[in-house]
């Protein structure tokens, strides 16, 4: 699977640089992965023996997947540049205005409020992180520094994986 995961998002990335519309679906022999570019906004998703994995990115934004956790807040304001599955797996990257310690305040503050148990905060500077667990799932997220605002990196797992 990472050999494959490597190589579809290479592709994804040839593709995300091109314009126009174009899909194609690539073969292989752990599976199929198929590639969508579309107005700036690239979707790819594998199937493999391993199960599903969808992956979405774009300039402009995209949308959060339909079965994104109703309990993880988004952050007001946020732009949403990648949004990647993989079975209940869920990690999504976020471009938001304001400092990271706003970010970091909103998720401590959003989480325990949705009921989930803040495990560990760290604040490293220009980047800071957040886990939490509630009903055999983990929630990390991590703020960091970028020009004009923060980056904040949400990724949902079940516990353990």
């Amino acid at each position: 699977m990472q050999k494959q995961f490597v190589i579809a998002l290479t592709v994804l990335f040839a593709f995300a640089f091109g314009c126009g519309k174009s899909e194609k679906t690539y073969k292989t022999a752990e599976g199929e992965v198929k590639v969508k570019h579309k107005s700036g906004e690239v979707t790819y998703e594998a199937t493999t023996k391993e199960g599903k994995f969808t992956m979405a990115a774009g300039d402009k934004g995209v949308a959060l997947p339909a079965d994104f956790p109703k309990d993880v807040p988004i952050l007001k304001g946020a732009t949403v540049k990648m949004a990647m599955t993989h079975g209940k797996q869920f990690h999504v990257q976020l471009q938001a205005p304001g400092a990271i310690t706003d970010a970091t305040k909103f998720y401590e503050e959003g989480l325990k409020g949705q009921g989930w148990e803040i495990e560990t905060t760290m604040n490293m500077g220009d980047s800071t992180m957040l886990s939490a667990k509630k009903g055999g799932r983990q929630c990390a997220i991590v703020a960091a520094k970028d020009t004009g605002g923060t980056i904040v990196t949400l990724t949902v797992t079940p516990e353990g994986s």
